[in-house]
């Protein structure tokens, strides 16, 4: 059963059992982020972590575009000098931190142009699915400011270096196809099915086991921000000897054997 409710910034909705909508709703402002909005999506991403029902979130924009960046006027506004400025950006970007960080796996479906601070938002997602007409951009040299909300570490980790000096150094918008290419995105579908697929995919992931998939999210985070080989082993060795004792396990041999579909019940 699919509900919905109205927030300030944030469209909230359940469409689907243990599948969490959050969309950026300033369709007028192309859904450029403010220090207001970063807020309400930090708020609600703060619902969901303590919200055991929710094992998938789905990020997307109203109308069309993803995010078109940050509303700069506004976030810079009563913001005169460096250390201001600086002290504003903080919290203002523990919005990405709070999207990478949490611990259900999450998918950006990106609607439309998802530019600078939208791009970083979008690589915070586990998961990336574009509409076939959207476009990705790091135009923040052009404006000539240094780029933020993590889009440095973002893009070298998920693109490469090469390819991230490119993406940065010129700033020119990326195709569906090219983001694909680069690793960006993880694949691309026309806007009419950009909905229903990201859905899908997140009703796919929530029908696995919830302790499992918290647990895999957390050993590619510790992977990508450097752990050792040593140090993910520990604890690969640790989470995989906990879910072999697991109910769960014994459904999905019982379910392999049979050729069948397991059936999940987080036991």
């Amino acid at each position: 059963m699919s509900s919905s409710e109205a927030t300030s910034g944030v469209q909230v909705e359940r469409p689907l059992s243990g599948v969490l909508l959050l969309t950026l709703d300033r369709p007028d402002q192309r859904n450029a982020l403010t220090s207001e909005l970063a807020t309400e999506l930090r708020e609600q991403l703060r619902c969901a972590r303590s919200d055991p029902t929710v094992r998938v979130v789905v990020v997307t924009g109203k109308g069309s575009a993803f995010c078109a960046g940050a509303d700069l006027g506004a976030l810079t506004a009563g913001a005169p000098t460096p250390a201001d400025r600086r002290a504003l950006l903080s919290e203002y970007y523990r919005a990405f931190l709070d999207l990478r960080d949490l611990p259900v796996p999450t998918i950006a479906a990106i609607n439309g142009p998802a530019v600078g601070a939208g791009l970083n938002l979008a690589l915070c997602c586990d998961l990336r699915l574009m509409a076939e007409s959207a476009r990705l951009a790091a135009p923040f040299l052009r404006l000539g400011i240094h780029p933020g909300g993590g889009g440095t570490w973002l893009l070298t980790r998920i693109a490469g270096t090469a390819a991230a000096r490119e993406i940065l150094l010129l700033g020119r918008q990326l195709s569906s196809q090219r983001a694909v290419e680069l690793g960006l995105a993880t694949a691309v579908v026309t806007a009419e099915d950009l909905r229903e697929t990201a859905l899908g995919w997140g009703a796919e992931i929530a029908a696995l086991p919830g302790a499992v998939v918290r647990d895999l999210k957390r050993t590619l985070n510790l992977a990508e921000a450097g752990a050792s080989f040593e140090a993910t082993l520990a604890f690969e060795g640790a989470a995989q000897g906990e879910s072999m004792g697991s109910d769960d396990a014994k459904e999905g041999w019982a379910a392999f054997r049979e050729r069948r579909p397991p059936h999940f019940q987080d036991r």
